[in-house]
């Protein structure tokens, strides 16, 4: 196969966590008369990166309200929430079945590394993974920078290597990487979206291994 080296985004490509992160905006606009965001449809029409301009969308006024005290409020909730979340079924599989292939297997995310690696480890997934990328604070500012300075130190084939994510996010990533992507459809952005990128985009891990292990 063609891959001997997976980056993989976490939230939306491994854990499901859609539902959560939706609640956990809409408890932030809800304590302050807001309005809601309560369909994946509308939801995926506002969020963005960087982090701090899919709060400004949504309508908060960082002259009222500074993003960090806003984005504090949102992890609180978020991380409360996130103990019901489960990772897709179908990409442990995938996981496990690279894993065994040898390939190297990598999560690159905006998330907070060290809190990361704790839900990493409760769900017992951990063992998959040759390396964790994630952010030193909880402000999700992005992965690219995050991810070069990975490269930098860590001298692998690009030609390679795939990023596997859900957001067209994901796919700037990979290209400022200099790497393949493929997005899975069942994440933070809309079909329609993932689409605009020209990277393949699969509904479910089976069509995702399919992909992966046909690659020459």
């Amino acid at each position: 196969m063609k891959y001997d080296t997976i980056f993989w985004d976490w939230n939306g490509t491994i854990i499901d966590d859609l539902g959560v992160s939706m609640q956990s905006l809409n408890s932030l606009l809800i304590n302050r008369g807001m309005k809601t965001y309560d369909t994946a449809e509308d939801y995926y029409g506002v969020f963005c990166f960087p982090i701090v301009d899919y709060y400004k969308k949504v309508g908060f006024d960082f002259e009222v309200e500074p993003f960090e005290k806003l984005a504090v409020e949102y992890i609180d909730s978020y991380d409360k929430l996130s103990k019901t979340c489960k990772v897709f079924a179908d990409i442990e599989e995938v996981l496990k079945t690279m894993q065994e292939k040898g390939v190297r297997q990598i999560i690159l995310s905006a998330s907070e590394k060290g809190g990361l690696i704790r839900w990493l480890t409760s769900l017992d997934i951990i063992k998959y993974f040759d390396d964790i990328i994630g952010n030193d604070n909880i402000y999700a500012v992005g992965k690219a920078d995050i991810a070069l300075n990975w490269l930098d130190a860590h001298k692998i084939d690009l030609s390679r290597a795939v990023m596997v994510g859900d957001t067209t996010h994901d796919f700037e990533v990979a290209s400022a990487m200099g790497i393949d992507c493929v997005l899975m459809q069942r994440g933070h952005n809309s079909l329609e979206d993932l689409l605009t990128t020209g990277a393949p985009v699969f509904a479910n891990g089976n069509d995702l291994m399919e992909y992966l292990t046909i690659q020459k």
